[in-house]
């Protein structure tokens, strides 16, 4: 029955939320689980468009066809680790790596809810752009981390408030979105995964921007051995034009 009840109230929340610009370079749905003490994970990402561009195009980062990315975590404690997360913008208009901007990012594990396989977690993340890449130079963000698991099945919600510190929209309300999950582990070591990604507006009336857009994912993770793993997707933008993307992860733990 709880399995039942939280299948009901994703359904619902996703169904709800409405979306604005979203960031592509870092298209992933955050887990509960932190990289362990003294260990690094290193992620090579990886986002790339069928042609075109994802509304609004005068947005740089949406008329780049690929965006290349590489995160760097360190575990402190089990519960406790930060992160670098470094974008670039290759094959543009020039032919460069272009850098565009990082994050650098806090998570901290608060453990399970009693009586539920519900993990949770907050990350903090603060972003550093270029102004040719996005008009809003430096921003802070706040990820609640929801992290359901039965079995095979996993369902995961990540919403998030996030404010405009230097930019266009400096000293604005918080604006609200929301990145969700779920995966069914088909074998040991591989699993089918489905993803949205949205972003709504001003948190006071949550009504939509003009911009907004919805992305749906679907995809596999598959842990390669204990040290690698891969996660693969293909997008769709339901507000776009050009609505079809692709993304990859690819993981080394040390």
């Amino acid at each position: 029955m709880i399995g039942i009840r939280v299948l009901v109230i994703a359904a619902v929340t996703l169904a709800a939320a409405d979306a604005s610009a979203q960031d592509l370079f870092e298209l992933e749905v955050f887990r509960y689980e932190s990289t362990p003490g003294g260990r690094y994970d290193v992620e090579f990402h990886t986002n790339a468009m069928s042609r075109g561009a994802i509304t609004p195009a005068s947005v740089a980062a949406n008329h780049r066809p690929v965006h290349v990315s590489v995160e760097v975590t360190r575990g402190w404690t089990d519960r406790f680790e930060t992160a670098i997360f470094l974008q670039t913008a290759p094959f543009g208009s020039n032919g460069s790596a272009r850098f565009a901007g990082g994050h650098l990012r806090t998570k901290y594990g608060f453990g399970e809810i009693s009586r539920l396989p519900v993990g949770v977690a907050v990350s903090a993340e603060y972003t550093f752009n270029r102004s040719a890449f996005d008009r809003e130079l430096q921003t802070l963000e706040v990820r609640p981390i929801l992290d359901y698991r039965q079995g095979r099945l996993w369902l995961v919600a990540n919403p998030s408030f996030e404010m405009v510190t230097r930019g266009s929209d400096e000293g604005l309300e918080p604006t609200f979105d929301l990145s969700a999950g779920a995966g069914w582990r088909v074998a040991q070591r591989v699993a089918v995964t489905t993803d949205y990604f949205s972003r709504s507006a001003i948190t006071r009336h949550l009504t939509p921007e003009l911009d907004a857009h919805h992305l749906v994912f679907g995809g596999v993770d598959v842990d390669l051995n204990t040290r690698w793993e891969l996660s693969l997707g293909l997008g769709h933008c339901f507000t776009s034009r050009e609505p079809w993307l692709m993304k990859s992860i690819i993981g080394y733990r040390f």
